[in-house]
């Protein structure tokens, strides 16, 4: 057993030592090449990385094929070329690190970690569970469901991430708005984020009602600090109370607090979203990516969540 792992941890060595010469390669042709640059460019990049079991590390390469067909595409791509070069050199000096971050390091990686570990070991947290939004994205043959908590007393985030094959039924899940009294399990990291119900300590609960939540200002400020404990931070839950729905003089759709912070929303039509909030102030829930917040429910005037 301890062959097989030192010989999957060579070849994730080569295979990120690989991937640095390839960084180092696009920055030295420059950037402009990307906006015409085929699929291949990338998908090769993350099939070499495949290879050498770092399977994590191969989607966020893939993902990056997207980038040069955005608006400022440039920066963005530069920043996640930097940001890869980040986790290669961290990667590498991962016996330096804290205990936390090597485990950040080893999962941004693709290092799973066992389930059976992280309910024996992993770090537990009690509270009463507002279940925030839910998505499924497609990666490869596999479908990856992010159910999004958040803890009604602590004000936790946390994450229940499960895969499912084409031939597989996906786990149950309690429906967006419901609150489940449990204890969780959280995986290892520097910002523990994802992790596993180890306890239910009571009946879900459904009916009216919304989540905690904050304004923007709030909300950047914590995600500020998560992104100083986990760079490689992609996508983080936000609860904002109280926003109104507005758009800027580009046709751009902003969720506004009170004090006048906004965020840019993102995903697609928000027919559903405006029609629930009518003008008037809701509870939005979302996920907070590099491209803007994506809402997945909202919630108005006391009434339950309606999902997006």
């Amino acid at each position: 057993m301890r062959d097989t792992g030192e010989r999957r941890g060579r070849r994730v060595d080569d295979g990120l030592a690989e991937l640095d010469r390839w960084l180092r390669d696009q920055v030295a042709h420059g950037l402009a090449r990307a906006e015409r640059a085929p699929y291949r460019l990338w998908d090769d990049a993350a099939r070499r990385l495949v290879d050498a079991q770092a399977g994590a590390l191969a989607a966020r390469v893939r993902a990056l094929a997207g980038v040069p067909r955005e608006p400022g595409w440039p920066g963005r791509l530069l920043a996640e070329y930097a940001l890869l070069r980040l986790l290669v050199r961290a990667h590498r000096r991962r016996d330096a690190l804290p205990a936390g971050l090597r485990g950040t390091v080893r999962a941004r990686v693709g290092f799973p970690v066992a389930r059976d570990d992280v309910l024996r070991d992993g770090e537990r947290v009690r509270d009463r569970w507002w279940v925030i939004g839910t998505r499924d994205t497609a990666q490869d043959v596999l479908t990856a469901r992010r159910v999004w908590l958040r803890g009604e007393r602590t004000r936790r985030p946390a994450l229940l991430l499960s895969f499912t094959g084409p031939s597989d039924a996906p786990d149950p899940v309690p429906p967006v708005g419901a609150r489940v009294e449990a204890e969780l399990a959280f995986y290892p990291g520097a910002l523990p984020l994802r992790a596993l119900v180890a306890e239910r300590l009571a009946a879900d609960e459904t009916g009216p009602g919304a989540p905690p939540g904050g304004g923007v200002r709030e909300f950047l400020d914590e995600h500020a600090g998560a992104v100083a404990r986990d760079p490689w931070l992609d996508r983080y839950p936000v609860t904002l109370a109280g926003v109104r729905l507005a758009r800027d003089t580009a046709g751009g759709l902003f969720a506004v607090d009170a004090a006048g912070g906004a965020l840019p929303l993102r995903g697609p039509a928000p027919w559903t979203l405006l029609a629930v909030a009518g003008g008037e102030p809701v509870v939005l829930a979302g996920e907070w990516t590099p491209r803007g917040l994506r809402p997945l429910a909202v919630w108005h005037e006391g009434e339950g969540a309606v999902p997006l």
